[in-house]
């Protein structure tokens, strides 16, 4: 009981209890583990604040073989060990990568995404807690800000948002967004609780593992590391502007279809947020300045009616409105 009662005043266990303040400790969880140090972590840390009821759930993703066959193992270990109800789903994101055109990030994240959504459905569950920390949140906004992203995408993850995913609005929670990864690494280690490891992710070839192990540590090494700080920092400056365009632009964003003469009439700022909203909710993922620029071009009468956006989708000009198929 002594040891349970110091873990319980440990600031960490307060940063989630604040997070999620909000949330009764009976409330049903969805929560994301891939077995890695951020989601053990996390499912940690919300056990020791006192929730109990989560449903763990682990998609298998195929790209890693044996390892990722072994890191669904253990999350169903680990889920067990906690009585924890457990699901797990898994795709060939190759090979959708190939047929949609996508990158295997992009691939990846559709088919976690959309798997996590089929599991909040057959729970009955909207709220899902994700363990993306203060390093992804650096991560996030120096690659918002290469995609030219605009302040949306500078202003990084939030604590709190939600996301439309085939007809399910998720209620997604990042509690440990200002936590440095090597604080929940000391904490696993303080614990001696076990996580798994992703050699993939240590190998630089996809974008974000190309900022992650070349970009961020040469900034950090010419100008010190309190530059994540800064852009943490910036990012919930950006944020607060962000939900103020946001909140102007949704009404408008939650349409099926976009009135043509309203947008042209719209200053360019909120024009363009909210296109980027509405891409969003008609599902295209993050969309960046690229894609919201040419849906803008639509707005122009005299050029082209349609144009390409990621997943195989188009968005189209017809009879005076936007719409996607």
């Amino acid at each position: 009981m002594k040891k349970t009662a110091i873990f319980a005043n440990t600031p960490l266990v307060s940063v989630i209890q604040q997070a999620l303040a909000s949330m009764s400790r009976g409330k049903k969880l969805l929560v994301a583990v891939s077995g890695g140090a951020d989601s053990v972590a996390l499912l940690h840390l919300l056990l020791e604040a006192g929730f109990k009821n989560l449903i763990i759930a682990h998609f298998n993703h195929r790209l890693r073989g044996r390892a990722s066959a072994a890191d669904a193992s253990f999350v169903n270990r680990l889920a067990l060990k906690h009585s924890l109800h457990f699901e797990l789903g898994s795709g060939d994101v190759s090979e959708l990568a190939r047929e949609q055109k996508l990158s295997l990030e992009t691939a990846a994240r559709e088919m976690r995404y959309s798997f996590l959504a089929n599991v909040a459905r057959k729970h009955r569950c909207r709220s899902l807690v994700l363990a993306h920390h203060a390093d992804d949140q650096v991560e996030t906004c120096l690659f918002q800000f290469l995609r030219g992203s605009g302040a949306a995408g500078l202003a990084g993850m939030k604590t709190c948002s939600q996301r439309n995913i085939q007809g399910i609005m998720l209620d997604l929670h990042r509690p440990l967004l200002s936590i440095p990864k090597q604080q929940l690494l000391d904490y696993l280690k303080e614990r001696k609780l076990r996580h798994r490891e992703d050699a993939s992710n240590s190998v630089a070839d996809a974008s974000r593992n190309k900022l992650r192990l070349k970009i961020i540590p040469l900034i950090e090494e010419l100008f010190g590391s309190a530059f994540r700080g800064s852009i943490v920092r910036n990012a919930a400056i950006f944020s607060d502007e962000d939900e103020l365009l946001s909140d102007l632009a949704l009404p408008m964003a939650l349409r099926e279809e976009l009135p043509v003469k309203i947008l042209r009439e719209l200053h360019p700022a909120l024009c363009r947020r909210t296109i980027h909203a509405w891409l969003k909710n008609r599902g295209i993922l993050e969309p960046g300045f690229a894609e919201v620029e040419r849906t803008v071009s639509l707005l122009d009468l005299q050029g082209a009616a349609k144009i390409n956006l990621p997943g195989n989708l188009h968005a189209r000009r017809r009879a005076g409105v936007l719409f996607i198929e």
